[in-house]
């Protein structure tokens, strides 16, 4: 038999894709989620770094810091393509006392502050812990508040990355309302809970992001998707 002796190797294989299966399946979504985030993080700052992109990184809706605690990393291991990398300032937003009072456009059965129970204390010490020579900054408060200054004020002239890990609508939106005057070519956004809500377009960060093109004028490009439901922009053109 032609097709058995064809994938005979296969079938006596079968108990590793069994073993891999089994491996997989264990792994904690979240684990995987961060992990594949881990990876894509170190790619938009080679990208960055190898094109010379300049400016600052911001993440909103911080929690206790892996991803930005995981970026500054990134910025020292990438200084040997680009020393200037290293002028990069890091600037974390979050209420670190999770959501506050959501809209009913924002509720959804996992966004519960019992989820997301930190402190800026111990935010910071871990961060801080790693940093070195990079300079970070975070800005507690709800972004209603913290965010009204805008950027200037803060000495944000170019944002470089941006981290939106702000899971609801109305959070994403003010964050993308802060970012539009500090937004240039070659900015790439993070949008890790894009395909939230069901993957429902009048929702969560897809629906903020979609009114952020259209209001600023950019044109974006997709980079790629990673972990649970996460999408990865690059502003390729200001109108």
């Amino acid at each position: 038999n032609i097709m058995a002796s064809k994938f005979g190797l296969l079938e006596k294989l079968d108990f590793l894709q069994n073993w891999a299966s089994v491996l997989i399946s264990s792994v904690p979504p979240a684990v995987a989620h961060n992990l594949d985030k881990y990876w894509v993080l170190n790619k938009v700052h080679y990208l960055c770094a190898v094109d010379g992109t300049e400016g600052d990184y911001l993440e909103f809706g911080v929690f206790k810091g892996s991803s930005f605690r995981h970026s500054i990393k990134c910025c020292h291991k990438l200084k040997k393509f680009n020393p200037d990398i290293m002028k990069t300032k890091f600037y974390g937003f979050d209420s670190f006392d999770g959501f506050g009072d959501l809209d009913v456009i924002d509720e959804h059965t996992f966004f519960q502050d019992s989820n997301f129970e930190t402190t800026l204390e111990a935010t910071n010490k871990r961060i801080k812990k790693i940093s070195g020579e990079i300079d970070f900054k975070l800005i507690p408060g709800f972004f209603e508040e913290s965010l009204s200054c805008g950027p200037k004020s803060m000495g944000i002239e170019k944002a470089k990355i941006v981290m939106i890990d702000c899971d609801t609508y109305s959070g994403a939106k003010e964050a993308l309302n802060f970012c539009k005057p500090i937004v240039q070519q070659g900015t790439i956004f993070l949008l890790d809970d894009y395909f939230y809500y069901k993957g429902n377009k009048n929702k969560g960060e897809m629906r903020a992001f979609e009114e952020f093109i259209h209001d600023s004028g950019v044109e974006v490009r997709e980079l790629c998707t990673y972990g649970m439901g996460s999408i990865v922009y690059i502003v390729t053109h200001i109108n």
